[in-house]
């Protein structure tokens, strides 16, 4: 009886540690699902998040019944299986640098849809064989909470810290450089006060603390506050992410080899099934062939959400310990998997089996043209000039909607990636007169100056460290910065303006 009250002392503080480093997880996580972020995205974000989710969980149910679980078993797994992983995919966007391309706008949309289902399915489960009333309760606190989250989101935490930082924008304390009233450990106790606030006030309404830190991450994901709070998480996320995994490893128990052998089909199965199903919805909601590679590559995996619907399963009767851990391995198997498989020349080798890509021929009319990669909010300032003066144009923008417009006014396009050299080969790049390249990445420019090696390859830059590096590859780099104040101050010099003239320049 001793051996059997310590082991569950032992679980019980395990499953403690557990939920306080997935509370901060989750916090830090909401921190990044900015909405506004993605309200270019918002219905490619939407399609894609309701069909993973759906189309996941029904699969998932499916199979997990084929593989012989029981029909509630069933149920937490297929929940389990259908929403990605918030920390993974951010990370990675970040570590590619890619936040605010439009497939990483769309996924960080598709994200917080997915969290938000499966918070809602987190509560309908801890009240699962109860009275209806207890449901309607726990669902009623929630949407307070949540509003409560928005309301901080859009009008109190920006107003709120930015005040305590330094009290007033005016003062001469800001002006002269003196340090602001709120430093960055004040900051810091702020910001875990509003994670107490949240998670406190879902345990207070019967919820669980997870769903709370979720909202507090949600209610500083505002900009810029949200860099500012990131910016002094930093070492707290590391020590939290570490606290994670020790007691995840320490919980799980080994389960039989032919439940491990069931747990690893299933997550071959999210593997498997995401990326296609990603891919093909993305694909048709305006997102390029590339972009929407990428998106399912990186939704491949289960969410750290997954581990609170298992533990909660656990703590409600509802499935056994082997079952957590058995979705715990899940999530472990596929957070690892999608790292090492959502790269670069991952989504090169797909591209090679998109069905557009076999059926449309080389197109051999265009020679000594000006070729034009990425028509962008500017385009239409570059190709005017271009087709008044009788040049031979071709624009490749991968936008359905900017083709579209180009369709209209009998320029011609082609929709397609840049980078791609099947795309390239199509558009007899190499026989071009000059190459305009727009494109978001630099590696995508380097690949195109390896490529085109005797043909002009003017090159629209953000950054001197990148120009210089396209430079040494050959190119033609335009800083944009630089482009800009060159033509204000051409148009400045001759608009006149000390004779009483204005007007503003075309080309700013």
């Amino acid at each position: 009886p001793g051996d059997s009250f310590n082991q569950a002392l032992d679980r019980g503080i395990l499953e403690t540690i557990l939920q306080l480093g997935l509370a901060f997880l989750v916090f830090a996580a909401g921190i990044e699902l900015n909405p506004t972020r993605f309200k270019t995205q918002k219905k490619a974000a939407w399609l894609v998040g309701l069909s993973q989710f759906s189309v996941a969980g029904v699969v998932g149910f499916g199979f997990a019944k084929l593989l012989g679980f029981d029909g509630i078993s069933s149920l937490y797994l297929a929940i389990a299986l259908s929403t990605s992983s918030t920390l993974v995919v951010i990370r990675q966007l970040r570590l590619w640098l890619r936040m605010f391309e439009p497939f990483g706008r769309m996924v960080t949309g598709a994200l917080l849809l997915q969290d938000l289902l499966m918070i809602v399915w987190i509560v309908m489960l801890a009240r699962f064989g109860e009275p209806d009333a207890n449901l309607a309760l726990s669902i009623g606190s929630l949407l307070g909470l949540g509003t409560l989250a928005v309301i901080f989101q859009a009008r109190l935490m920006p107003w709120l810290l930015l005040r305590l930082r330094a009290r007033d924008g005016n003062s001469p304390r800001v002006k002269t450089g003196v340090q602001p009233w709120l430093d960055e450990e004040s900051l810091l106790l702020v910001v875990l006060a509003v994670l107490f606030l949240f998670a406190g006030g879902a345990r207070f309404l019967g919820l669980h603390p997870v769903v709370g830190a979720f909202f507090a991450g949600f209610s500083l994901s505002s900009f810029p506050l949200n860099g500012v709070v990131r910016s002094v998480l930093g070492s707290l996320s590391d020590f939290f992410l570490a606290v994670f995994f020790t007691a995840l490893g320490a919980m799980i128990t080994i389960p039989e080899p032919g439940l491990i052998l069931r747990a690893f089909a299933l997550a071959l199965m999210v593997i498997l099934l995401t990326p296609p199903l990603v891919t093909i919805v993305a694909e048709a909601s305006g997102l390029s062939s590339r972009s929407a590679i990428e998106s399912g590559l990186l939704l491949a995996q289960t969410s750290e959400l997954s581990l609170v619907l298992a533990l909660t399963g656990v703590l409600a009767g509802h499935i056994t310990n082997e079952l957590f851990s058995a979705i715990a391995l899940i999530a472990v198997v596929t957070m690892t998997v999608t790292p090492l498989m959502a790269n670069d020349r991952t989504v090169r080798w797909l591209l090679r089996f998109h069905p557009l890509r076999r059926r449309l021929p080389v197109q051999g009319a265009h020679q000594n043209h000006v070729l034009i990669l990425g028509f962008g909010a500017g385009g239409m300032w570059v190709v005017k000039p271009l087709q008044k003066a009788g040049h031979n144009l071709l624009v490749i923008d991968d936008d359905p909607a900017v083709i579209l417009q180009l369709e209209k006014l009998g320029i011609p396009c082609m929709r397609g990636d840049g980078a791609d050299e099947k795309v390239l080969q199509r558009a007899n790049a190499a026989k071009a007169k000059l190459i305009l390249a727009s494109m978001r990445r630099v590696q995508d420019t380097a690949k195109l100056l390896a490529l085109v090696k005797e043909t002009p390859v003017v090159v629209r830059m953000f950054e001197d460290r990148d120009a210089q590096s396209i430079r040494a590859l050959g190119g033609i780099p335009i800083l944009n910065s630089q482009a800009a104040t060159e033509t204000f101050m051409e148009w400045f010099k001759k608009s006149g303006l000390d004779e009483g003239e204005t007007g503003a320049p075309s080309g700013i």
